[in-house]
């Protein structure tokens, strides 16, 4: 039972990772690629550097945050 609301928990933070990078993404001026800051998402959630990363760069290998660079 404790591994279901575990994987629960993290799916609910990916989302809300993926979330906060679309918000950058979109904020980000038309003229240049989008740069997203890992530093500001992890601030936005509560996560960790590193998980933001994974999920941002997972997202883009599925064709999400098209052209994208991150940033820390």
């Amino acid at each position: 039972m404790l591994s279901i609301a575990k994987a629960f928990q993290t799916e609910s933070l990916s989302f809300e990772i993926l979330e906060a990078a679309f918000d950058l993404y979109l904020q980000a001026p038309e003229s240049q690629n989008p740069t997203i800051s890992l530093q500001t998402v992890a601030e936005q959630t509560g996560a960790s550097l590193l998980e933001c990363r994974n999920t941002i760069v997972a997202a883009c290998k599925q064709g999400h945050f098209p052209e994208c660079a991150l940033a820390r």
